[in-house]
């Protein structure tokens, strides 16, 4: 039952930034434009609070290299995930012609 906080607080970010790809990919739909950083990052957050979700053991500084090791992994995932996205917001911006 311990790391209830970090628990609540990696929910709230899950939260929050999937809304704002929904919102990103509603503004995408609807206007035909979107946020490229929030296109790239958002999904950083997700990525980091479902990390944070599974293991709150590992909140605060990382101190040994394997946790460092961990946080970087943690944000290259992030950053694919948010390169996956923007690639399909705009497959165009990468080349690829649709």
């Amino acid at each position: 039952m311990g790391h209830w906080k970090a628990r609540i607080f990696a929910l709230i970010i899950i939260i929050v930034c999937a809304g704002l790809i929904y919102v990103n990919w509603l503004q995408l739909w609807r206007d035909g434009t979107f946020y490229l950083k929030l296109a790239a990052f958002a999904p950083v957050g997700v990525v980091g609070g479902i990390f944070l979700l599974l293991f709150p053991s590992r909140t605060g500084k990382p101190e040994t290299t394997v946790d460092k090791v961990v946080v970087l992994l943690v944000l290259v995932l992030g950053l694919l995930a948010g390169a996956v996205n923007v690639f399909l917001m705009d497959p165009g911006m990468f080349g690829v012609k649709h």
